[in-house]
């Protein structure tokens, strides 16, 4: 490589010039370049969901303790859940009123306990041809004839208790002591110890455990 000394004399030699022996400096090399850092202080990461309020659904503002919809105390113990269940037995009193021809009062049935778990539980007497049981399946002998095949539904509430609504059945739904039918349209809440009346002799009470 051929390089220029001081004096402008090409030269093969890199230290010396091999013409005049002047000295030939070395450049010094060239400093790397620099990238000026910027400094990122916004937060881009995702939002944290804010909580919402189980009374009125308004989302939480930060740490507050009171609900700015409703009031309600994020802080306060939550109350727990009753545990229902539906109890079916034969009720002298239901056959009675029913008087239907034919049917004898079934004195050995033994009471049926259906735990209440689902947000839809239906009432009725299964096929047993492959299709979906209801979920109070009331089909086991000795079975009452007067109960549809989907005869009522039992809808959770939002406090865990259940209303009632019947779905078209041939014979009717009662509540307690009340001879109104329950209708289609229209659900009937359900409190501890209600007695659902169907068919010519079931009683079905709602229960909290």
């Amino acid at each position: 490589m051929t390089v220029l000394c001081p004096s402008g004399h090409p030269s093969e030699t890199s230290d010396y010039c091999d013409q005049c022996g002047a000295p030939i400096a070395r450049s010094a090399p060239a400093p790397p370049a620099t990238v000026d850092l910027v400094v990122d202080d916004e937060d881009t990461s995702p939002a944290a969901p804010r909580e919402p309020c189980p009374r009125c659904g308004a989302p939480r503002s930060g740490d507050d303790r009171y609900c700015e919809g409703c009031g309600h105390d994020f802080l306060a113990p939550q109350p727990a859940i009753a545990a229902w269940e539906a109890v079916a037995s034969a009720d002298r009193a239901q056959f009675e009123r029913f008087a239907a021809d034919g049917l004898s009062f079934p004195a050995d049935y033994v009471e049926r306990r259906f735990p209440l778990k689902g947000a839809e539980l239906r009432i009725g007497r299964s096929r047993g041809s492959g299709e979906p049981a209801p979920e109070i399946d009331l089909a086991s002998p000795p079975e009452d004839p007067g109960i549809s095949r989907l005869h009522a539904l039992l809808e959770r509430q939002e406090d865990g208790s259940y209303a009632l609504r019947d779905l078209g059945s041939t014979n009717g739904t009662t509540v307690n002591d009340d001879l109104h039918p329950v209708g289609t349209d229209t659900a009937v809440p359900l409190a501890d110890g209600d007695r659902i009346r169907l068919g010519a002799w079931t009683t079905i009470t709602v229960r909290t455990r």
